[in-house]
């Protein structure tokens, strides 16, 4: 079921002015420590990928995924995908995979040519957090430094709480992907890494459409296969490609 919603309370948006000194370079720009055409190298032998590197040559790369323009995602059984929509602009932003007890937020982001986002990033996430009164704490991941997070929630209730969530963040060619875990996915090693699992086999397609780092990469949702009757329950259906 694909249901939009507006805003994302619950991790901060990516702004150009958060990626620091890289926000003032034009995307693609050269770096003087690097030649030209250098592109990021991350660890990314298994995922997540860019969508030209999508040649067969991994078994993942076969697997049916919801096209949403920006990105490709693998459906999880039980969980719903929910699109997440700016406000002012009317633009998806963001997807976010819903279950019962967790959850994850997928963006995307434009980023220069030969500059990792992602280290200077954590730190402005973790200033955001800190700031809303929320408490942090790197810690090693699968593709360099997570930031764990506890922020102030209120219960079912009404009482007081707190919620858990980690936040990765994976570089790529003229791009960065920002996953935030939510509920027992922060917390519970087998639901983590059933959603990290998500997070390796995600595509991002970046378009050759200039972009300044930081800037969000537009989703869409998905088309509706032909044939396939209208659920006034849904905003769209699902595309696997």
């Amino acid at each position: 079921m694909f249901r939009r919603r507006k805003g994302a309370d619950e991790a901060p948006q990516t702004t150009a002015a958060q990626a620091g000194g890289a926000a003032d370079a034009v995307d693609g720009a050269a770096d003087p420590a690097a030649p030209p055409d250098a592109p990021v190298k991350p660890a990314r032998a298994n995922g997540p990928w860019d969508v030209d590197e999508l040649d067969g040559s991994h078994p993942s790369h076969e697997r049916g995924r919801v096209d949403l323009g920006g990105l490709r995602v693998r459906p999880v059984p039980g969980m719903q995908i929910q699109m997440q929509v700016d406000s002012t602009t009317g633009k998806a932003t963001s997807v976010l995979l819903v279950g019962e007890d967790a959850a994850l937020q997928l963006l995307a982001v434009a980023a220069a040519r030969s500059v990792p986002m992602w280290p200077t990033m954590i730190a402005a996430v973790a200033a955001d957090a800190t700031r809303r009164g929320g408490t942090t704490q790197r810690a090693p991941g699968p593709w360099g430094q997570v930031l764990q997070m506890q922020m102030p929630a209120t219960t079912s209730t009404g009482a007081s709480g707190v919620q858990p969530s980690m936040v990765v963040g994976i570089d790529g060619p003229r791009w960065m992907l920002r996953a935030t875990l939510f509920g027992k996915a922060a917390v519970e090693q087998e639901v983590h890494d059933r959603l990290l699992a998500v997070v390796q086999d995600t595509v991002v397609v970046r378009g050759e459409v200039p972009m300044s780092p930081g800037e969000v990469i537009e989703l869409r949702p998905p088309a509706r296969p032909a044939g396939t009757p209208a659920d006034p329950s849904d905003d769209a259906g699902s595309e696997l490609t």
